[in-house]
């Protein structure tokens, strides 16, 4: 009897097992699929997007009109922008090196006496870079100097046009060997001048000073400020592990392990850094120049009109340093500070961006009041510089726009900004 109850429990225990291996073999467990990026992150811009060319264009465009007259044109100015289209419609070919000292050019009497046009890049462009905006054609000079200006002139009818690209290096220079334009070219050129408001050279054409005050207006704006969620949401893969850090100075740090940022609030500014492994290897300007704004446009856009203002003095093997000065309307806007509104400052190695700097200040553009105004030009402004304490160390003078931020309103007020030796800026109200 005991025996017949052990083999009924032992095929019950085995019955009951196949039953449970049946179960777990028909079992369907959910499909699990890691998370990802797109689905937990937006990546959120505050601003537009932009392209290369629309960062690269002239401070000025200085007509020479003859007979000692000069016009100067100022970004978005429509004179100014239907001259460059018509420029950048022509082409520039082949190219002689020489000595601006040397070449046979009287550049007093070209300045004084024949029409032209400069067109002038204050810190200057690569010109791999330039060719991104304007028609070089050939093979381009290799010995990687800036051009700070453009002269095209010609001596009157029928006459040839001479064409010389100027650079930062000092007496160095390059004569344009086909330059596309005829003698009725350049004389269309000077029909842009603006006479009502001519300008004299000083300081052997250095730069030029109004006759006349010039008629600006100031602005003022709203403003808001970018926060660190925003922040964390355009630059971290995921905002969710962000840690956070308070320095002794008042300053916030966020990182997510890997990349992070830095808040001032006393100055606004955001430093953002990302560390990358140095590479040995030669970085074209070209290429990193074009890879950090892709990253400006895919991460935060850009509040506003953008130029590029300054690129690394030669194809370095590390970081390269690029500086990204704000326009509104015509001029720039300049501070005294390197941590101010109106610069963008970036360093790019290799395609990869390791560091930006920039405003946390995001202005209001609907909020806007403008009130008219004008700035010191002719005696008065020469006055003003005769007894200006570094007169010697200036090294260029144009209009700009001075921010003032107070804890509510951004305002861009009118000056002449003065650009010294040691790379710092002044002003004159």
């Amino acid at each position: 009897m005991i025996e017949s109850l052990k083999s009924v429990l032992l095929v019950v225990l085995i019955g009951t097992s196949l039953y449970q291996s049946f179960l777990l073999a028909s079992y369907n467990p959910p499909k699990i699929e890691p998370i990802q990026q797109s689905n937990y992150v937006q990546t959120e811009t505050l601003g537009k997007q932009v392209e290369l060319q629309d960062m690269l264009f002239p401070d000025q465009i200085i007509v020479h009109l003859g007979n000692q007259q000069h016009s100067v044109l100022y970004p978005s100015n429509y004179y100014y922008t239907r001259l460059f289209d018509n420029i950048k419609q022509r082409s520039f070919k082949g190219f002689r090196k020489t000595s601006m000292y040397l070449v046979n050019v009287n550049w007093e009497e070209v300045r004084s006496k024949q029409q032209g046009v400069e067109i002038r890049f204050r810190d200057g462009l690569p010109f791999t870079i330039l060719q991104q905006v304007l028609r070089i054609e050939g093979e381009l000079p290799t010995d990687n100097d800036k051009v700070t200006r453009i002269w095209i002139y010609s001596k009157g009818n029928n006459e040839d046009v001479r064409a010389f690209f100027f650079t930062d290096s000092p007496g160095v220079g390059y004569e344009v060997i086909g330059a596309d334009f005829t003698s009725k070219d350049v004389e269309n050129f000077a029909a842009f001048g603006d006479v009502t408001n001519l300008y004299k050279t000083t300081n052997s054409g250095d730069y030029y000073l109004p006759i006349k005050p010039l008629r600006l207006p100031s602005f003022t704006f709203n403003y808001s400020q970018l926060t660190a969620d925003q922040l964390k949401q355009s630059l971290f893969v995921d905002p969710g592990i962000t840690r956070y850090l308070k320095e002794r100075d008042g300053s916030e740090i966020y990182t997510d392990s890997k990349r992070g940022f830095q808040l001032n609030r006393d100055l606004r500014w955001i430093t953002y850094s990302d560390p990358v492994a140095p590479v040995e290897s030669k970085s074209e300007v070209l290429e990193n120049l074009l890879a950090g704004i892709k990253f400006i446009n895919q991460h935060i856009g850009w509040d506003g009109k953008y130029m590029v203002a300054r690129t690394p003095q030669k194809q370095l093997f590390n970081n390269q340093t690029f500086l990204f000065r704000q326009y509104y309307e015509s001029l720039p806007i300049v501070t005294t500070q390197p941590e101010g509104y109106g610069s963008l400052k970036m360093q790019v190695q290799k395609g990869i961006i390791s560091g930006f700097e920039r405003s946390m200040i995001i202005p209001d553009l609907k909020s806007v009041q403008r009130r008219d105004g004008e700035i010191l030009a002719g005696d008065a402004l020469e006055e003003r510089l005769q007894y200006y304490q570094r007169r010697s160390s200036i090294v260029s003078i144009f209009p700009a726009y001075h921010p003032v931020v107070s804890e509510k309103s951004l305002m861009l007020v009118p000056v002449w900004a003065l650009e010294l030796r040691d790379g710092t800026y002044d002003f004159i109200e």
